[in-house]
């Protein structure tokens, strides 16, 4: 006799954090905005303290069609090439 598992085997590479930004002054962010209700007027707060607070000099925005979608690739790869951090934005 034979038995067989039939639950899929997960396969995750195992990935490492990002070194932590030593400040955020001078800094590109990325800001993700889920379309959640109330993200956007959140985001906005947040943008205005990291850039009063911490001198974060520049934002590039990304606004998702849903909630529940995951960031294309493509775009995924530009912001983690052009920005030194991200905020993935989760409000309700």
């Amino acid at each position: 006799m034979r038995i067989i598992n039939p639950a899929g085997e997960e396969l995750r590479p195992k990935l490492a954090l990002a070194p932590r930004l030593t400040s955020l002054k001078g800094k590109r962010v990325a800001i993700v905005d889920n379309t959640k209700h109330m993200a956007a007027s959140f985001l906005r707060e947040l943008e205005r303290l990291l850039q009063a607070n911490y001198g974060v000099s520049e934002f590039e925005h990304y606004r998702k069609p849903h909630a529940s979608v995951p960031i294309p690739s493509d775009v995924m790869q530009r912001l983690v090439t052009t920005c030194d951090a991200l905020i993935h934005g989760v409000a309700d």
